[in-house]
This record gives structure tokens, sequence and C-alpha cells, in this order.
């Protein structure tokens, strides 16, 4: 067995002799037998374990024998205590996941803070094949069909190539002592029902099906590298980034036959799952502002596209002074916006055409200024007008999108919309033969 341990490792470039290596032992069979061979092979290791005080006097028993461990073969340790019902109930996720952040998010600051070129965790074939069939009962895509990989970023998986059965045989031949967890005999968590239940009928049916998973997943993980080089090919035709946001075409989205598929690939990055993802091509004919969120983005559709953008959670009905030190200032940062402000003499006027700047009577204005965000009714007598218009109106003149139309911003003085900054400045306080002073605003949004 420590044969195929370093071949394994060797293989598949998971470590040399000459890096630090972090072990993530549990005091169960499998990372005890992973210490032993780590040790035997002659690597530079340490040892992590984290207790999740999920399990009354049981999970110190766990962290007290591991610290056995370590004492007994002589290797450095780092133990970590978490309130993870806390934890899982702070973030609103199950016990399995919230451990599992706290685990992985362990070993990273570990690795950071003491030098480690990576954490080996003692998954085997078992845990892959557990793992694969998980994924196909609650829905996923290639990637939750590909089994564990031997590697993950720093985090490594030197014991893919063993079995449950072999670890047992191991640790037997070997004399090796570990802990149980009596909740793997359990059968109310749905890993250990595949483990219990399903797993045994495998064996009947075909005494070498890990070997035929083993084999399958090689493969899929082949399939897998060709699917997504052109899945990026497809992804690059139909869609573009511009400010942040992601904008997916419609019609050339649903010239694929496979459109499904290819909007799953391009949403399940942002959150969105396959569920919203066929709700999201039921809405392709839809009327422009249907939205769809996931944990950090929105999807809206827009016209003829898709648009996606972190989602802010914002106070529209929030509103800004900007008093007369604001002008002292020479400019306003917040909001998403900024806007500079200079007063120049009459004699030096000489107007910008841009949008991004707007000129008004100084000696008119009436201060504070206010800058909030545009509203519905909303109206403007733009400048060389007489007549109001509405400001919905002019965005669609301006043939803004949705999004576009959020990120405006609205100036005000005395009560009148001055200034639909960088869209459309209003005939209020506009400088007149009469002006001594003008005030000047250029806005970056």
């Amino acid at each position: 067995m420590l044969q195929r341990f370093n071949q394994y490792i060797a293989t598949h470039h998971l470590a040399d002799r000459s890096q630090q290596i972090l072990l993530a032992i549990s005091g169960g069979a499998d990372s005890v037998s992973m210490l032993d061979l780590f040790a035997k092979a002659g690597f530079d290791i340490a040892i992590s374990h984290v207790n999740f005080h999920l399990r009354g006097d049981d999970s110190n028993r766990d962290e007290a024998f591991v610290r056995s461990l370590a004492h007994s073969y002589n290797v450095p340790i780092f133990v970590k205590d978490f309130d993870t019902q806390s934890y899982a109930a702070e973030k609103h996720i199950s016990i399995e996941m919230a451990a599992r952040e706290l685990r992985y998010a362990e070993f990273e600051k570990i690795m950071d803070h003491h030098g480690f070129a990576s954490t080996a965790v003692a998954h085997h074939i078992d845990d892959a094949i557990e793992t694969f069939l998980l994924n196909l009962l609650r829905g996923t895509g290639i990637s939750g069909l590909t089994g564990m990989h031997s590697r993950n970023g720093r985090i490594i998986r030197p014991m893919l190539c063993f079995s449950r059965k072999d670890i047992e045989k191991y640790v037997q031949d070997n004399g090796l002592q570990y802990v149980t967890d009596v909740t793997n005999f359990e059968t109310e968590f749905s890993r250990n029902k595949i483990r219990n239940c399903v797993a045994p009928y495998f064996e009947q049916i075909n005494p070498s099906y890990r070997n035929s998973f083993a084999e399958t997943f090689t493969y899929l993980q082949q399939v897998k590298e060709i699917y997504y080089r052109e899945i990026e090919d497809q992804k690059r035709r139909i869609t573009r980034t511009i400010g942040g946001e992601t904008l997916v075409s419609i019609p050339e989205l649903m010239q694929y036959h496979q459109k499904e598929a290819l909007m799953f690939e391009i949403l399940r990055q942002y959150g969105f799952n396959k569920t919203q993802v066929s709700q999201i091509l039921n809405a392709a004919e839809a009327e422009s502002g249907k939205t769809f969120m996931s944990d950090n983005y929105r999807l809206v559709k827009d016209r003829n596209m898709f648009v996606i953008s972190n989602f802010k959670e914002e106070d529209n009905g929030q509103e800004i002074l900007l008093g007369r030190d604001a002008l002292a200032k020479g400019e306003f940062r917040g909001d998403g916006c900024v806007l500079r402000f200079d007063i120049i003499p009459k004699t030096d006027f000489s107007p910008e055409r841009d949008s991004s700047t707007a000129y008004f009577d100084f000696d008119s204005i009436e201060f504070p200024l206010v800058l909030r965000h545009w509203q519905s009714g909303d109206t403007i007598v733009p400048f060389g007008r007489r007549q109001p218009k509405k400001l919905s109106d002019i965005f669609i003149d301006h043939k803004l999108t949705i999004l576009e139309k959020e990120r405006v911003r609205i100036l005000c003085s005395g009560g009148k919309i001055i200034w639909a900054v960088g869209i459309r400045a209003a005939d209020t306080y506009k400088v007149t033969p009469k002006t001594l002073h003008i005030l000047r605003i250029i806005s970056e949004l």
C-alpha cells in the first residue's frame, strides 16, 4: 500500500519531499492511515485537527486522540475549536456546509501563516462515489459527475487510489489505533444512506464497481475538459462584459439547440440554479424588466439582452444634501458618483458640449442642493425648452437600459430638478446675459 501511495503522489504531482504538507486528521481510520503513510514515506508533515463540537464528549475525545497521535509521530499539531451550530444559524446554511466552510478556511489560514505547500485530506474512492451519487440525485452539471479530483488548488487527495476496504485492511495489518464516529452508522444523513444502504447492493451486482467508477471518473474528467473548451468558445460569441455587467445576447442564445445547457454554464458562476435557468429562458420573450435573483447577483431581461450585475441593496429614497461647503471642497464622492464643482466668472465662460458637464447661474441657485436617485414621475424642463418632460421619456430617447436608468442621479435645487446627471440639464437656473458667476459641475459616474 505504501508503494501505491508513493506512486499515486508522483503520478499526479501532488507533493515532493522538499515541501511541508499539512494533514487534515480527524482521528478516523482514513486520516490515521494517511498520517501513517506520509510518515513512512518520509514527508515533512504537520497535523491540523478541527473540533466542531457537534458530538459532545465524543468531539473532545477525538481531539485528545489526535493530540496523542501528533505526540507519538513527533509532528507539530494545529487545533481549532468552532461553534459550528452558531455559524450555521448565522449563515443560514446546513451544519454539513458550515463544517466544510470552517474546515477549509482554517486550512487556508494555516497554510498562509506557516508556509505549507498544501493540505492533504483523506478522501478515498468510496467518498468520491458517494459524492457522485449525491450530486446525481440532487441534479448537477458535468462538474458534479467527475468525482473528486486528486488536486483542487492547495487541497490534495492522495488516498483516492484506495477503497474503504483497503484502508480497513491497512489499519488492521499495521495495528493502527483510530476513533470511530458513530454517526457513520446512522442512516439519517444522505451520504450515510448511500454508504450503508446503496453501496452494499453495488457490491453484490459488481464486486469491482469501484474500479468501474474510477475509470468512468477519469473518462468524464477528460470529457469535461473538451466540454468546457467548447462552452468558453460559445460564451465568447454571445456574451460581453461592459462596466462590470455581463450581457447575454438573447437572439444569439436562442439560436442554440442546447441553449439550456449553455445558459446554465453561463449562470452557475453567478449562483443561479437549474430551475432559475429554465425560468430565465422562458422570460426571453417577456417584456423588459423581468428580474431574477441569486444570493449576490441579479439578472434583468432588458430588450434583447439578459443583463447580469452584482446586486447591492440601495435605498432609492436616500437624499444627500450638498451645501456650500461641498462647493468649497471642490468635489463630492459618494452614492456611486463623483461631482466636481468650480465657480467661474462670466468672462471666462466657454461652455463645452458634453453631457457630463452642466452650467448654472450660481447666484440663483438655492442651497443645499439635493442629490438622489430618479423616481417614477420625475419631470424636468430641458435646457432650451419651456415645457416639462418626463425623465422616463428622456431615458427612452437616450435608449438607456434598465440598469443604466437605475444608475442615474438627480440634482435638485429649491425642489426643482436642475440636472439628470450626465443626461440632460434643466432650463432652470441656466446661464443668462445677467449671470455674474457660473457654477460648473462635472460628473464622473
